[in-house]
C-alpha cells in the first residue's frame, strides 16, 4: 500500500473520558420551554447518553478532485462512504494510522469526525455550488470546515501576461476564515494550507468587529459557533458539566451574539449555516428560531439530508423544523452534530438580486479603510535570497510584508485583503537577516511554485524526509521542494549532494 507505511511514535496521556453522564441532564437537554422537546423512549434515551461517551474514529475528507482509482486503498473503499457527505470513507482496516502516511502529508484527505460533515453537507460543499461565491467562515479553527469550503471553491487562478486585472471577469470563489482566538491562528493557517489553494485570507476579529468591516458582502457565511460541545465529551474535551442548564445558556447568549454579526455579513440573498456539535435544543433549534423570528431570516432546506430533519415534538415552528438537521451518536456512528441552513431575505423582493455579483462590486473590490498596505515593501533582501519565489514584478501575485513574514494573494484577490488586519497565505519567513521559504509555500499549487525547483522522491525517502532526516539530493544545489508522486511534501536545501531537510517542525510524523 504505497505511501501509507506504519512509522513510531511517541505516546500522549490519554484524556478521561467521562463513564456516563446523566439521563435526566440529558433529557434536560433535549427540552425546551418554548422549543418543544425531543420524545425519546427511555430505552432509546438511555443508548444515547451512553453513547455520547463512546469514542468514535474518525474518517477521511477527501480532496474533491482525487483520482480515487489511482490510490487503490481508497478505491477499495468506494462504498464505504459517510451517507450524508459522499466525499468522506472510512478508513480501510488495513490502513494504518492515517495521520501518519505520506498520502496525508500531501493533503489527499482531512482527518475529522463524521459528524462535523454535517455542516459541509448543508453547504453543499460536496458539489459545485459555492463556486465563484465570497464565503466567510466566522468562527473557523482549527479548520477541517474551513479547509472543506475552500477545496470547494478551488480553481486555477488567471494568467495575468498584462499585468491588467480584467475586473469584468467572473471572480474565482474566496474565504475569509476568521478565528477570535488568536493562539488557535496558527493551526487554522496550517490546515488551510494544506489544501494547496491561494483562495483565502485570514482575520483574527471579534464576530461584531468583523461585521461592522464588513457589513453586507458575503454570498455565504458558516458560523459552527462556540458551543457547550455535548458531542465532544466522548474525545475528553469536554467534562459531564456539559450538559448542565448553565453551560447550555451561557453558550445560546454568546450564539445569539455571534448570530447577529454573522447577518450582517451576509448580502442580500446570501446564505448562513450554522452548525454546533452539541445536542441542546436552546443551543440548536432555538437559534433557527431566533434566526427566523428576530433576525428576519427565511429557512433554505437542504433536499439531500431531509433524511436527517430534526424531530421535535409540539415545535411551535414548522420553518425551525424545515432548515434543522441532526446526527445522533447512537443512530449514526459518530459524535453527532447539528446544522441549519437559513436565508438572508432579498432587498424589495427585486428578481436575480442574490445573482448578479455586478451588485456586489463595491463588496469584491473596496478597501474598508484608507490604511492599505503599501505591496511594494518587499525586502530587496528576500527577493535576492528568494528569486525562485519573490518576484516583486511577477503580475499574477501581490506581495504583502507582515513584520517578519511575506504573504502572497493573487491578483484577484478582493481588495480588501491589503487591509493591515488580514493575514495572507504566507510564502516566506525571516530568522535573523535569513528569508526562508515557508511550508505553506511549498504546498501551493499554480503560478507561485511552478517553476521552483523540485526533485521526486519514493516512497522510501519520503519516509525518511516527513521523520525529519536529511535525504539524498544530487544535481542542483539550494532550495528545492520535496514531492513524491506530484504532489508537495515540503522543502529542502541541497548541496548538491544531500537535502538538509526543512520540513516545519509542525508537519513532520
Amino acid at each position: 500500500m504505497s505511501g501509507n507505511k506504519k512509522r513510531k511514535r511517541q505516546s500522549k496521556p490519554k484524556r478521561t473520558i467521562p463513564s456516563s453522564v446523566s439521563i435526566d441532564a440529558v433529557a434536560t437537554a433535549l427540552t425546551s420551554e418554548h422549543d418543544g422537546e425531543f420524545d425519546l423512549p427511555s430505552e432509546e434515551l438511555a443508548r444515547f447518553a451512553d453513547a455520547i461517551s463512546a469514542r468514535h474514529e474518525n474518517i477521511l475528507r477527501l480532496r474533491p478532485e482525487i483520482e480515487r482509482d489511482a490510490h487503490h486503498w481508497i478505491s477499495e473503499t468506494k462504498a464505504n462512504h459517510v451517507d450524508w457527505y459522499p466525499l468522506a470513507i472510512a478508513p480501510p482496516s488495513t490502513m494504518p494510522r492515517p495521520s501518519r502516511t505520506i498520502d496525508y502529508a500531501a493533503g489527499e484527505y482531512y482527518l475529522q469526525d463524521a459528524g462535523s460533515l454535517l455542516a459541509l453537507a448543508a453547504a453543499e460543499a460536496d458539489t459545485d455550488s459555492l463556486r465563484g461565491q465570497l464565503i466567510c467562515d466566522l468562527c473557523a479553527a482549527p479548520g477541517g470546515k474551513a479547509s472543506g469550503l475552500l477545496e470547494a471553491i478551488t480553481e486555477p487562478a488567471p494568467t495575468i501576461p498584462s499585468g491588467v486585472l480584467d475586473r469584468n471577469a467572473k471572480p474565482r470563489g474566496f474565504l475569509l476564515a476568521n478565528e477570535p482566538i488568536r493562539s488557535r491562528v496558527a493551526p487554522l493557517a496550517y490546515n488551510l494550507a494544506r489544501t494547496g489553494s491561494d483562495q483565502y485570507a485570514i482575520t483574527s476579529e471579534d464576530p461584531e468587529s468583523l461585521a461592522e468591516k464588513f457589513a453586507g458582502i458575503f454570498d455565504f457565511v458558516l458560523v459552527d459557533a462556540p458551543c457547550s460541545g455535548q458531542a465532544l465529551m466522548a474525545r475528553g474535551k469536554q467534562s459531564a458539566g456539559a450538559v448542565q442548564s448553565a453551560q447550555i445558556e451561557l453558550n445560546a447568549r454568546r450564539q445569539n451574539r455571534i448570530l447577529r454579526a454573522a447577518v450582517q455579513l451576509l448580502r442580500p440573498g446570501g446564505r448562513l449555516v450554522y452548525s454546533t456539535c452539541t445536542f441542546a435544543i436552546e443551543e440548536n433549534e432555538a437559534q433557527v428560531r431566533f434566526l427566523v423570528d428576530e433576525l428576519a431570516m427565511q429557512p433554505s432546506p437542504v433536499q439531500r439530508l431531509a433524511n436527517y430533519q430534526t424531530e421535535i415534538r409540539s415545535a411551535p415552528s414548522s420553518d425551525v423544523v424545515s432548515c434543522s438537521y441532526r446526527l445522533w451518536p447512537h443512530r449514526h456512528g459518530c459524535a453527532g452534530s447539528f446544522a441549519a441552513r437559513l436565508r438572508r431575505p432579498l432587498l424589495d423582493e427585486e428578481p436575480n438580486i442574490d445573482l448578479d455579483r455586478d451588485l456586489a462590486e463595491d463588496s469584491w473590490r473596496r478597501s474598508t479603510t484608507s490604511r492599505s498596505r503599501d505591496e511594494s515593501m518587499v525586502p530587496s533582501d528576500a527577493t535576492y535570497q528568494l528569486p525562485f519565489l519573490i518576484r516583486p514584478d511577477d503580475s499574477n501575485h501581490r506581495w504583502q510584508l507582515r513584520d517578519w513574514i511575506i504573504d502572497a494573494h493573487t491578483a484577484d484577490a478582493p481588495d480588501w485583503v491589503a487591509e493591515p488586519f488580514v493575514i495572507g497565505p504566507e510564502v516566506a519567513h525571516r530568522t535573523g537577516s535569513t528569508w526562508k521559504p515557508s511550508h505553506a509555500a511549498s504546498l501551493r499549487r499554480g503560478e507561485l511554485t511552478a517553476d521552483v525547483p523540485a526533485i521526486e522522491v519514493d516512497d522510501e525517502v519520503a519516509e525518511l524526509y516527513l521523520s525529519g532526516q536529511t535525504i539524498p539530493a544530487g544535481g542542483s544545489s539550494g532550495w528545492q521542494i520535496v514531492r513524491h508522486a506530484g504532489r508537495a511534501l515540503g522543502w529542502i536545501k541541497s548541496d548538491g549532494r544531500i537535502g538538509k531537510n526543512h520540513l516545519a517542525r509542525f508537519a513532520r510524523t
